[in-house]
Order: structure tokens, then sequence, then C-alpha cells
């Protein structure tokens, strides 16, 4: 028996059903009630696959229930909690925290992500991969509709209901179960789904969030798999010639036809990017747009989103910033509003006393004290008048980079 999205559906296992959320190919999503703790979940029924008679039927269940529940023991700041796997009348359900926001598609579709937030956003994606990597699970279905939004500018992968161990029997069986223009070539032609997969799905996002285009896309399946087979994606840059080309190649290195060039895995695309936007910052390859907190209507958005690099102006040298590690679940967000009159007093006058919070992050930078920065950051945010341009420094994967951003945004003019 397969559950249908009824109405008059009241329970599924111990859970109260409130409303249908969604239905899609892989399954039902429902908001529930969980009456033995007192909270409001999501509850996802998953669909079996068809003609592929009953011996592989069942062997598809036993092993999604093995699996979902090695998923669930999965705890990670950018990935939805699993709280339950159950079966219900033969038929397999997952019990998740409940996000009420929007998914990463349905922003997409509306508006183009300023660069900072892009960047940290496919941060977090390849984060959250490296981490399911080194547990063996390939989650073999990412994509923006797969991403939701977890507030104050997080977003948490979802949908590891098709998530498979690479040496999964049922992995080799060849059964194509990704997305078209997602899916990476092996997936495609030998249904071979491995953590390589999973990092072309995830270069195929961070080319949406950078270009507000996606690389492969057709009117059909067949057409847009196709594509993906006979093809190289077009650089984004050539839709957007103001993305960093440092940031490009690594987009471009995920989306590589060849394994031989892909990144191996979640964490090594991660530490690609990190290091690319370390040079991004250091070298002076973005400006302060990059760092707007502004997403923009894609009928308001200019061809160069993110702007280019304006370097420092010439009366203050550039800073070195000593980088940290960074941490998953403790990201570093500040505001920083300057008004014009501000701006041109700190770029004319020696005197001024804002010449103080340069100095400051100078020094905090120099040294890496992550409580001067922060206290830095927020003397920084409260100098600003209401009528202050806004420039996000946001989750600059090092606390070091991140003051020095401060400090380019204050000199620069914002």
């Amino acid at each position: 028996m397969e559950l249908d999205a009824r109405d008059d559906l009241k329970t599924i296992g111990r859970y109260e059903i409130l409303e249908t959320l969604g239905k899609g190919a892989m399954g039902i999503v429902y908001k529930a009630r969980d009456p033995l703790l007192d909270r409001t979940v999501a509850v996802k029924t998953i669909v079996s696959p068809r003609g592929s008679g009953r011996r592989n039927r069942k062997a598809y269940l036993e092993r999604f229930e093995r699996e979902a529940k090695a998923a669930a023991k999965m705890q990670h700041p950018s990935i939805v909690t699993i709280f339950d796997v159950g079966s219900e009348e033969g038929q397999p359900f997952m019990v998740l925290e409940y996000l009420p926001g929007d998914s990463l598609a349905d922003r997409l579709d509306k508006v183009r992500i300023p660069l900072g937030k892009g960047v940290q956003t496919a941060i977090d994606l390849a984060g959250a991969l490296g981490f399911a990597h080194s547990e063996r699970i390939v989650h073999r279905d990412v994509k923006p509709a797969n991403v939701l939004n977890a507030g104050d500018n997080r977003w948490k992968l979802a949908d590891f209901g098709i998530a498979r161990m690479p040496d999964s029997d049922l992995t080799q069986v060849g059964i194509f179960m990704g997305t078209p223009g997602y899916a990476p070539p092996e997936a495609i032609s030998q249904g071979r789904y491995t953590p390589q997969a999973d990092v072309f799905a995830w270069g195929a996002v961070f080319y949406e969030l950078l270009s507000g285009r996606i690389p492969y896309e057709g009117p059909d399946t067949r057409t847009t798999n196709g594509y993906v087979l006979k093809k190289t994606a077009r650089s984004p840059r050539e839709y957007d010639p103001s993305i960093p080309e440092v940031l490009a190649e690594v987009c471009m290195t995920a989306l590589h036809p060849s394994i031989e060039v892909r990144y191996k895995d979640g964490h090594a695309a991660r530490a690609a990017l990190e290091e690319a936007w370390e040079r991004c910052i250091n070298e002076e390859l973005v400006g302060p747009k990059a760092f707007s907190p502004r997403e923009l209507p894609h009928d308001q958005a200019p061809k160069l989103m993110h702007g280019g690099g304006t370097g420092l102006t010439p009366q203050v040298a550039p800073i070195e910033a000593t980088a940290t590690t960074s941490r998953d679940d403790d990201p570093t967000r500040v505001m920083a509003s300057r008004t014009p009159q501000e701006l041109a007093r700190l770029r004319g006058e020696e005197n001024d006393p804002n010449l103080a919070i340069i100095e400051a992050a100078k020094q905090a930078a120099s040294r890496n004290d992550e409580s001067d920065i922060e206290a830095m950051a927020k003397a920084a945010a409260g100098l600003g008048g209401e009528a202050g341009s806004e420039v996000l420094v946001a989750d600059a994967p090092k606390a070091g980079l991140w003051a020095a951003v401060v400090f380019a945004a204050l000199v620069t003019g914002g």
C-alpha cells in the first residue's frame, strides 16, 4: 500500500497530521505534531521504486530503513535533522525538523543573491556534504529545492530520503534517481553515485548562487541529461563578468565531467572555496558591494551584480589578515553602516575619531583576536546613521578576514 496525500489522513505512526506541505517524485511531506514531545515536525513518506519486482522492492525498503537510520545519526548545523524513521502499513516514512521558511529554489527564482551571502551558503552546504561523506553517506539529490531556509541567513540541506552509502548494493543497480541538470555524467549513464556526484550537484547550486543561471537546462529530462553528457557548462562569468575568476574556477572544477578532475568530496570542495574566497578578500578581487545584504529581483539586478575589486585608498596600506579555523556552528556576522559624510571624513581628515575603528581593525586582524574584532565591528556599526549605506560582512570564513573587510569598507566608501 502506498500513502496518498489525503485531507482525511489523521496520523502516520504516532504523529498527528496537521496539513500537507507538498508532494514530489520521492514522496509526500506533511506538517505534523509529535504528541510525545509536543513539537511540530515534518513527516515525509517515501515512495519505493515501481516496476522493480517484489524482491528488489523488499530489498529497497530494508536498505532504506538501515541507511535512513544511519543518516538520522548525523548532527550538523547545515543538515536538516532526522528525528525518527518508521513504517506505516509497509510504507516507510521519515520524521524531520520542521522549517517553515522557503527553499533556496524559491529564493533563487525571485532574486539574485549577493556574492558574500552566496559564497557563505555554498561553504555551509559543502561542509554539510563533507560531514555526510565522512559518515559514508551520499545524498544523491543535492539541488536548491532541497536546501531550506533556517532563518538568520542560514540554510540547511534536506531530503536525505534517497541517500545511499556509496557501496550500497542498490547504489550499484544503475537506477537514475537524481535531478536533471544536477546529476553528473556517471550518474546519468551508469547510475553511479559517489561523493563526487554530490560535488557535481553542489557545483550546479553554487553556479546558480553566483550567476542566477542554471548550468544545464533543457525542456525535458532527456535533453537536459544530453547536455550534461555532451558538453561542459559555460563559465558563470559569461553571464556575469563581475564574478571573480577564482570563484568561477572552483565552480567549474566541481562541475567537471571527469571524476579525475572534480573535487573528491564535500570537504575538498569546501576547502577550495574557502581558499578562493580568502584570495578574493586578500587580493581585493571583490569590493564592498559583494557584502551587501540586499537581494535584488532579477529584473532589477544589474549585469555586473557583484561589482568588482576596488582596492584601498592610496593613503592606507593594505593589511595582512591571519587566518583562523572556521566553525560551522559559530558564524560571524556584522553590519557596518556609514553615511556619505562620515565616509568623506574618513578619507579626508586624519584627526577624525572614526580612524580609531580603522586602527582597531588593523590591530585586531593582525593579532587574530576575535574578542577585539567583535568589539571593533560593533563600534563600527554603532557609528552609522539611518541614511547610511549598509555593507554586510556575512560569515567570512576567517575571523581576521572579516575584520579586514570592515576596514576596507570604511576606507573605500562602502
